[in-house]
């Protein structure tokens, strides 16, 4: 099973689709999947399906994105000859078996009280760095929000590798992030007023503006815009390829 492709991703780690699966697969699916992937799928890609000589499939990003087998599905019944993957003539309740262990290795992954030895730098550290800092920034776009001597400053020192990898995707650790940290305020004479939010709610809206000063108005009054500070992330999900992803893991592993 040699899951690669376009990385949306993977394990990254605090994969939603994933854990939002794997927390509704029984105990026994589980299992059964454990078994049956161990028998079929362990000699590439390793028992845990952590990679051997195939990739690692807590880290794939067709993993992360699957819901309920239909990306991992067809990959297990139509093979990926071209890249040595045989077709498994697999019923569509063991799929579902493989599919609940896979979801719940990324979740178990996530919240691993060992992820430095699950995961050693050794293991993650297959991109290019030089490549990963081109990444950073040109078609990433990363420095338009982050900085290598500003908020990224020594920031492989402050992690585990597996934490920087999950962070550098997933920021709210897999938990849907905070909105209304900035919002776009516009009066009823068409001007613009953006900022930090201070107060929301159904009546008020108070936010300090680019200059530092506190303001407010009542929602009827205005038009609100409220920003989500991870969308940059999220959008970027679903456009990054997995060498960039390891690429810009390795950049980031630069910054001690």
């Amino acid at each position: 099973m040699k899951l690669c492709g376009g990385w949306t991703v993977a394990f990254l780690l605090a994969a939603m689709a994933s854990m939002a699966w794997a927390q509704k697969s029984d105990a026994a699916a589980v299992a059964r999947g454990k078994t049956a992937f161990v028998s079929t799928c362990g000699f590439c890609h390793g028992n845990d399906a952590t990679g051997s000589r195939g990739p690692d499939l807590v880290r794939s990003p067709l993993v992360v994105r699957d819901e309920h087998g239909n990306l991992i599905g067809p990959v297990i019944t139509g093979g990926r000859v071209d890249k040595g993957m045989p077709a498994f003539p697999m019923t569509n309740a063991q799929i579902a078996d493989i599919v609940a262990f896979l979801h719940a290795q990324v979740l178990g992954a996530l919240h691993s009280g060992h992820v430095s030895t699950d995961y050693p730098l050794e293991k993650l550290l297959t991109g290019n760095a030089a490549a990963g800092k081109r990444y950073f920034f040109g078609a990433g776009g990363c420095q338009r929000c982050h900085s290598p001597t500003g908020d990224l400053a020594g920031v492989a020192g402050k992690y585990p590798p597996i934490d920087l990898q999950q962070r550098m995707l997933y920021p709210s650790g897999g938990r849907r992030a905070p909105k209304r940290e900035t919002a776009t305020v516009t009066l009823a004479s068409g001007k613009s007023v953006e900022g930090r939010v201070a107060h929301i709610d159904e009546f008020n809206i108070s936010l300090w503006d680019a200059a530092g000063v506190y303001r407010s108005w009542p929602r009827s009054a205005v038009t609100v815009e409220e920003h989500d500070p991870l969308q940059a992330h999220q959008e970027l999900l679903g456009k990054i390829t997995v060498p960039e992803v390891h690429n810009l893991f390795a950049y980031l592993e630069t910054l001690k």
